[in-house]
């Protein structure tokens, strides 16, 4: 085996290749994809972009998440680079919270390894390609990592990212002469406070019946100390009282989901969702906290993710939890029964400090199949313990008059003054 440094150049002398992106922690932490393109380094189509949802193109096939085959001699003549790329966002984690990456590029007769350097905030690598050198090829072992995330680096190479279908206004429904086509892409986002869209979409009908759809709360907790690389290094503490809002379409009435003791809902009935519990904080089995609901992919209205941070836990800020955010994973389930490591996934990371008791930091929408999330977060009234709530036309309300109101659990037993009702009408 021979190891080869960042920005070298090496002829290979094989027609077949396995590269493999290999680490020491934690499991599963990154997945491999490859991306063929031509002389002016984009792809031909987005058929050319190999990843789960797509896992082989004309001489490059995906083997697992973490390897990729090449055969030169199948490549098509018009491309000119097969570069292969690591992500680390599917998990959440930047790739200076990995150990022990290395990439090896193996043949019959040749084995190059490459230990990437330098990597700390990216959540993505452009680890090494595979390039045309006059009639042979040649292994470029580029190391480059992305902090803007796999839409920038999907972008620069000419694949096109976060299309989101376009959905008629409830009041006013338009007729779809024919039905869209199904999107079998792998949705990987990450919607900051900086991106410049807050919406992302996952097409749930590509999935069969025993796909499973979840959507929850992270936090660090309050006090959480990181290292340089924004790695944790001990979870704080503190509660999050998260609540979901679930809204009919057809009738206007609402429920709330909580994962309090008679609030927590039932995959059987509407709105077909289920609470795993309270969360006790961060710290326990060294993992951060966690808050989620499963979800049957249904067309079950809207859903509002409320965090309520006053009373009990005191006025503040919710990003002074450590770093809260919010992720909607359907796929196939893992041995936990939750979505697995190749499910599409939405991450909302929560900022934007408010003095708000109240804020919704997602809302989710299913309609003809297609989940879409606004991950914008928005505050309740300065002061005001009213659950923010969405009015019978699904408008976003700060204040409603006859909703539910936050209080405290510890002098009350429940976190709220009601859990059901009617929306309010449009004002």
């Amino acid at each position: 085996m021979v190891e080869v440094a960042k920005g070298s150049k090496t002829d290979l002398v094989d027609g077949r290749y396995t590269v493999r992106i290999d680490l020491d922690g934690p499991a599963g932490a990154v997945d491999v994809s490859a991306v063929l393109v031509t002389a002016d380094g984009r792809v031909r189509s987005d058929a050319d972009f190999v990843f789960f949802n797509n896992p082989a193109a004309p001489g490059v096939r995906l083997e697992s998440d973490a390897v990729v085959s090449v055969d030169l001699s199948a490549v098509p003549a018009d491309i000119h680079r097969v570069v292969i790329a690591g992500s680390t966002e599917a998990q959440g984690l930047r790739f200076g919270e990995v150990t022990g990456l290395r990439v090896s590029v193996a043949g019959t007769a040749q084995t190059l390894s490459f230990l990437p350097p330098g990597l700390d905030s990216e959540t993505v690598l452009q680890a090494v390609a595979l390039y045309r050198r006059g009639s042979g090829w040649r292994l470029d072992a580029i190391g480059q990592g992305y902090s803007a995330g796999l839409a920038a680096f999907a972008t620069e190479h000419g694949i096109v990212v976060d299309e989101e279908p376009t959905v008629p206004p409830a009041v006013a429904p338009q007729p779809v002469p024919v039905a869209p086509a199904v999107d079998l892409r792998k949705v990987d986002v990450v919607l900051t406070k900086d991106s410049p869209d807050k919406r992302a979409s996952i097409d749930l009908r590509k999935g069969d019946p025993g796909f499973v759809l979840t959507v929850g709360l992270e936090w660090d907790g309050r006090g959480a100390q990181y290292d340089p690389s924004g790695r944790v290094t001990k979870f704080g503490k503190g509660d999050l009282d998260v609540y979901f809002f679930c809204r009919n379409e057809i009738t206007g009435d609402y429920v709330v989901i909580s994962g309090e003791k008679g609030h927590q809902g039932d995959l059987a009935a509407w709105p077909f969702i289920h609470h795993q519990g309270d969360s006790r904080g961060p710290g326990t089995s060294n993992l951060p906290a966690t808050e989620q609901v499963v979800v049957r992919p249904t067309e079950n209205g809207d859903l509002l993710l409320n965090v309520y941070q006053s009373v009990d836990n005191g006025a503040g800020a919710i990003d002074t939890f450590g770093r809260p955010r919010v992720r909607v994973r359907y796929g196939r389930p893992g041995p936990d029964g939750f979505p697995g490591p190749d499910a599409d996934q939405i991450t909302v990371v929560i900022g934007n400090g408010k003095n708000s008791f109240w804020a919704t930091v997602a809302h989710i929408d299913v309609r003809d199949g297609i989940l879409t999330v606004d991950g914008t977060t928005r505050y309740s009234r300065a002061f005001s313990e009213k659950m923010p709530v969405l009015d019978t036309a699904g408008t976003w309300l700060r204040s409603a008059k006859n909703g539910p109101v936050g209080r405290s659990k510890s002098s009350n037993g429940l976190g709220l003054s009601h859990y059901a009702g009617r929306c309010p009408d449009p004002r």
